[in-house]
């Protein structure tokens, strides 16, 4: 199964959905060049999940793990295959949802059929010109149709809680594969989500830049876009790998 989930300003269509084409990409493009794919978005209120306490984040998190528990409740899907497939801030909820499925007995299902993660945009980290914070403020400002000011403020002030998310995930990436996209266009001006701010800097991580802007990296016009291509090239490789050889693999590069 693929599990594509959206940050702020986005939702579960219209982040995976092209503009001017209409392509809704993980519908349109995805089953064909994966037909056996059971493919899956998670909608949220990113506003509400971001901009309170952590726990908001929390919750949104565990909702994600039910609402993947529930559609697995059969016992031959249990151990079907997991991918992920978050842009922006959405990465930082999955990333928040497998470390509450390695603590949760009813979850840990979820972590152990995870094949790998590909991320799109997500800031993991500050960047060399600003910190987290205002990082994580920044994609606030220019993916929110005008954001309050308490949900940035919000994400100023649990900046360091967000970031501490990101190296208590280190321990657990060694199960995964990891792809993590960095945008090259800059969107009213300057990059949104720099490249250092974009990576982990890991061994089990493949680093690919996309010649779009932190909006349209996850929106494909056609079949034949470059991105699209990498993207389910990606996928395949998971579904193809086992496990283990894959971080092998990922490790020498």
């Amino acid at each position: 199964s693929i599990v594509a989930v959206h940050g702020l300003g986005g939702d579960a269509v219209n982040t995976w959905t092209h503009p001017k084409s209409k392509a809704f990409w993980l519908k349109d493009f995805l089953p064909l060049q994966i037909p056996d794919e059971r493919i899956m978005t998670f909608g949220y209120n990113a506003n509400a999940a971001f901009g309170q306490s952590t726990a908001e984040l929390i919750d949104h998190a565990k909702s994600l793990l039910t609402s993947l528990v529930v559609k697995r409740e059969e016992r031959e899907e249990v151990q079907r295959p997991l991918i992920f497939i978050a842009h922006s801030l959405g990465g930082i909820v999955v990333k928040q949802a497998l470390l509450q499925a390695r603590l949760e007995p009813r979850c840990q299902a979820i972590k152990e059929a995870t094949l790998g993660l590909i991320f799109l945009g997500t800031p993991h980290r500050g960047s060399d010109k600003a910190t987290y914070g205002k990082v994580l403020a920044n994609v606030a400002q220019f993916m929110s149709h005008r954001p309050q000011p308490r949900l940035l403020t919000a994400l100023q002030t649990n900046s360091d809680v967000l970031l501490r998310l990101t190296s208590d995930f280190r321990f657990q990436l060694s199960d995964y594969q990891v792809y993590s996209f960095f945008e090259l266009r800059p969107m009213k001006g300057s990059r949104i989500v720099e490249k250092h701010s974009a990576l982990l800097e890991t061994n089990h991580e493949e680093q690919i830049p996309v010649d779009a802007d932190h909006s349209t990296m996850c929106k494909f016009e056609t079949e034949a876009d470059d991105t699209f291509e990498k993207v389910y090239k990606r996928v395949k490789r998971m579904k193809n790998t086992p496990r283990r050889v894959a971080n092998e693999q990922l490790g020498m590069s």
